[in-house]
């Protein structure tokens, strides 16, 4: 496009830009999410005079320019339990502003590994110094990253210090220095006695090899570029929109999320309760009840996104639905079908502005979907295919909001038991491995009919089983849920990966509202369930002999009893340090526990009375434990998968 300028940066540059706050970043934009892995990587990829991808910028016209604010990290004190924002350089007034639409994390990345940008307490994870790693002959990381709390304990808070170790700093005492001044430096105080124990300096060899490894990675600092693309500030929001859409066409990774905030920032500027800020949106979504651990803008909004366009794509064609927002491009978009890239950005500001003003409700139904497959509360990440939430609370959606009177024909009691067989039928069948994207479209669509049909039955169990033979006869459907007895085989056996795993262990975590002390648990609070063994690996390490050894040595049986689903349930952290060492029958003994004093826990984690017998008495019947458990979770799952 004419008008752009493509351009080259050293590091230098690009820290000197951000340090002086030329540079800067939407307000809209996700905040920083790398982990230090990912910073050292980047940064070896520099020193090493790799390429390092591309930022995006665009020039800021003074008349309208975007809400912009210098390159920041969240910051946290522990000891006042407060977040703080800190912020790289300082605010120098220079009107030449220019907006980073692309690249945020990578700016970041570069300023923390080569400008010392960190933050201001110790217990946060990016509080520590990257350096260069020449300690040893051949370290297996070229940099690496130090917690602060371990450069104080090491006693290496000055560069010499460091120097004398053999770790180079990535960044400079001194944050005024050049990049050139700190690594010219290097080259004398490799051989500088006093950075070196007892002043004693190590072998001339040694010297030689570590000032090698300085040079060479100085000339990948000093000879790597950022490549720069300027867009200039004649070009709208909108245009700026479609740069990104071609760029997401050419293989570039542009987050979905931030074209449509874009689109709802420029959409909104004019709104008399102000521009819509889509991440500070989602961040406040995910402080209400229902909500809470499924609207995460750090991690995954995408998923928020998506719930939205689903309860477009359950409504109802009408005069009165909101036409489909043009995009640029290829993508035309004439009617939305799915939950793809195209049609969430092709998703009205009309349906956002429904849904922001509906955020109580909109929270309520992703919690009522909780609580509608596994009777309680879970966080996203814990759900088999969390998108399957979107047909729910499309569902909802389209029941409460849609002006079209066929809801009428249906109630939430109707919904609920359809919806919940769905999910298990899916999850069990892994469906959904095979792509949801536009299979979602359609189910949200397939799940519309049956309900339609409700006013033609005089009772629910009547069109349960309309819906039941329907759902059974249909190629489309999910119809392959394992046999009862291959899901005993499948939670005796090793842990499954992907969602098989997570929907053999979803009941129990939802479930789970107490400890086994009777002390109340929540995923969402300090004492969480985590999926830990009820006969610990060192308990069963030590006992693997004798007429044991078949069921506790997996190198000695057909399979992994051990590390199996039936091995596993949901235990707080704390209980579980207490317990690691021990049989469960050693454990309840020293600690009191009953079955009557802790029937609530032990029936949510489908420990029955026998079960607890077992545990509670000869540990040679381990075997017979997995077994019954399994059975007693294959049970409930299948039942869930029942339309009754």
């Amino acid at each position: 496009m004419a008008g752009i300028k493509i351009s080259e940066l050293t590091i230098s540059d690009v820290i000197d830009h951000l340090r002086n706050g030329r540079w800067q970043v939407p307000k809209f934009q996700r905040e920083f999410v790398w982990d230090t892995s990912a910073v050292a990587g980047l940064a070896s990829s520099i020193i090493d005079a790799y390429p390092i991808g591309m930022a995006t910028l665009w020039q800021q016209s003074h008349k309208d320019p975007l809400d912009l604010e210098r390159l920041s990290i969240v910051d946290y004190d522990a000891n006042d339990r407060r977040q703080y924002i800190r912020y790289f350089g300082e605010e120098t007034g220079d009107p030449n502003l220019q907006a980073v639409l692309d690249g945020r994390q990578r700016c970041t990345a570069i300023a923390m590994a080569f400008a010392g940008f960190s933050p201001a307490y110790g217990g946060n994870k990016y509080c520590g110094r990257y350096f260069l790693n020449a300690s040893q002959a051949d370290p297996l990381e070229r940099v690496v990253f130090i917690k602060r709390t371990d450069l104080e304990r090491r006693g290496l808070m000055t560069s010499s210090a460091c120097i004398g170790v053999g770790l180079f700093p990535l960044s400079s005492d001194d944050p005024t220095d050049k990049i050139m001044k700190q690594w010219y430096s290097y080259a004398q105080e490799i051989k500088n006695p006093k950075n070196y124990e007892g002043g004693v300096l190590p072998e001339e060899t040694e010297l030689q090899r570590r000032n090698e490894i300085v040079q060479a990675a100085f000339d990948g600092i000093t000879s790597t570029k950022l490549a720069v693309c300027t867009v200039p500030e004649t070009y709208d929001l909108g245009k700026i929109c479609e740069i990104f859409e071609t760029l997401n066409l050419t293989g570039m990774k542009v987050s979905t999320v931030d074209l449509i905030n874009a689109w709802l920032y420029r959409e909104t500027q004019e709104a008399p309760e102000g521009a819509l800020q889509l991440r500070e949106w989602i961040r406040d979504l995910g402080d209400m009840k229902g909500a809470i651990g499924w609207a995460v803008p750090e991690k995954r909004p995408e998923l928020i996104a998506q719930m939205v366009t689903a309860a477009f794509v359950a409504m109802s064609d009408s005069e009165d639905k909101p036409k489909p927002r043009r995009i640029s491009g290829s993508k035309v978009v004439t009617r939305i079908t799915s939950v793809k890239s195209p049609d969430l950005l092709a998703t009205p500001p009309d349906h956002w502005r429904a849904i922001v003003s509906k955020k109580e409700e909109f929270a309520s139904y992703i919690g009522d979907f909780q609580k509608c497959v596994a009777g309680g509360t879970f966080p996203y990440d814990k759900s088999p295919y969390p998108i399957s939430a979107a047909i729910y609370v499309g569902l909802r959606w389209h029941k409460d909001v849609d002006p079209v009177r066929e809801t009428d024909a249906w109630e939430l009691e109707d919904l609920d038991p359809l919806y919940k067989a769905f999910f298990w039928r899916n999850a069990l069948s892994t469906r959904y491995d095979q792509g949801f994207l536009t299979t979602l479209g359609r189910d949200i669509g397939y799940l519309k009919s049956l309900l339609a049909r409700r006013s033609k039955f005089s009772n629910q169990n009547d069109w349960l089983s309309f819906c039941d033979e329907r759902m059974s006869n249909d190629t489309d459907m999910p119809n392959d849920v394992p046999s009862y007895d291959r899901l005993v085989e499948i939670l005796t056996n090793d842990k499954p990966s992907g969602a098989m795993s997570a929907a053999l262990q979803l009941p129990m975590l939802a479930r789970t509202k107490e400890d086994i002390f009777g002390r109340t648990v929540s995923f969402d609070a300090d004492r969480k369930p985590e999926m830990h063994h009820i006969f610990p690996r060192k308990w069963c390490s030590l006992n693997a002999n004798d007429e044991l050894i078949e069921l506790l040595d997996s190198t000695r049986s057909s399979k992994n009893w051990v590390g199996s689903i039936s091995n596993l349930m949901p235990i707080p952290r704390e209980v579980n340090n207490k317990w690691k060492d021990s049989s469960p029958g050693e454990f309840f003994a020293e600690n009191g526990i009953t079955y009557e004093g802790a029937k609530g826990y032990f029936d949510a984690v489908f420990i029955d009375e026998c079960c607890f017998d077992i545990l509670n008495g000869q540990s040679n019947l381990v075997g017979e434990f997995w077994l019954k458990r399994a059975s007693l979770i294959s049970e409930y799952l299948i039942k869930q998968s029942l339309l009754q």
